[in-house]
């Protein structure tokens, strides 16, 4: 059983409880990997959130039935929603209009199908990748906690990276400060994850040095990485290699996302310039056949 077939049979247990309750937790147990992976990967391999695919799969079964002449309130019950005003907003963000204009059988309506995942095979570009064994290493930088969520991690992402360059990046070089010959000697953002659960974001340096008042210090545990380098202006450059790592080497690689922690590496000061040099460092282990 490869990767592609747990995706799909993810999504046919979706389709299969998209009337009732669906457990997230299910989702990720059939797709193979835990929750907190699969939601982090989904917006990279289809372009949303895992929440938005089963609104959308919803409201287009919702509006089938609108349209069929049954009453709001009971598709608003069969779907999932405890009231009528929640479930209005669900279905105008996905159809742009109220859940009694669907009634009318003159509207326009959408139709979001079920997802299938397929092997695509792309073979313009390759990918270069290498496998390391990484033990442990203590990092010491600025720490974001755990109010991150999977659909706001790339907007609260943004703003971190903006606080850290005000005052003229001086926390960035607070960091960069305590660097003491420590592997790996660059600015590194690491994510944290335990058991599968996201335990937060830290932009730092591997160091010994002690950790100043302001600044957290993490370890970040041994593991067996798939290094890509990456050429190119952040952020832009790197949010293109995690879409290719995850939606095209990943499913084909023969390794799934162990649940660790994922390292963001950054060479150099001038992180817009066209040959800015970074890496990807994904935490991997053996697929189980």
């Amino acid at each position: 059983m490869n990767w592609i077939e747990d995706l799909n049979r993810a999504m046919g247990y979706i389709e299969e409880n998209l009337v009732g309750g669906i457990d997230l937790a299910e989702v990720a147990r059939q797709a193979a990997c835990s929750q907190f992976h699969l939601q982090r990967m989904f917006p990279y391999m289809t372009g949303m959130t895992l929440p938005d695919y089963v609104r959308r799969r919803r409201m287009s079964l919702a509006a089938l039935d609108l349209a069929a002449g049954e009453k709001v309130i009971d598709v608003a019950m069969r779907y999932g929603y405890e009231s009528p005003t929640s479930f209005a907003r669900a279905f105008r963000d996905v159809h742009g209009i109220a859940p009694s204009d669907a009634q009318r059988g003159d509207v326009r309506l959408k139709q979001h199908p079920r997802l299938t995942f397929a092997m695509r095979v792309k073979g313009e570009e390759a990918m270069e990748f290498r496998i390391e064994e990484r033990g442990e290493f203590r990092v010491v930088g600025h720490a974001t906690g755990g109010d991150w969520t999977l659909e706001n991690a790339g907007e609260k992402a943004t703003e971190f990276w903006t606080y850290l360059g005000e005052d003229g990046a001086k926390r960035i070089h607070d960091a960069l400060s305590l660097m003491d010959g420590s592997e790996p000697q660059a600015l590194l953002g690491v994510s944290f994850c335990d058991d599968g659960e996201f335990k937060g974001y830290l932009v730092g340096v591997a160091t010994g040095a002690p950790c100043p008042e302001g600044m957290e210090e993490r370890i970040v545990p041994a593991a067996t990485y798939a290094v890509f380098d990456c050429t190119g202006p952040m952020p832009d450059a790197m949010q293109r290699l995690q879409h290719r790592i995850l939606a095209e080497w990943l499913p084909s690689s023969g390794y799934e996302w162990a649940s660790k922690s994922d390292v963001e590496v950054y060479f150099g000061p001038n992180m817009t310039a066209e040959d800015y040099r970074s890496q990807v460092w994904l935490p991997i282990e053996k697929r189980q056949a």
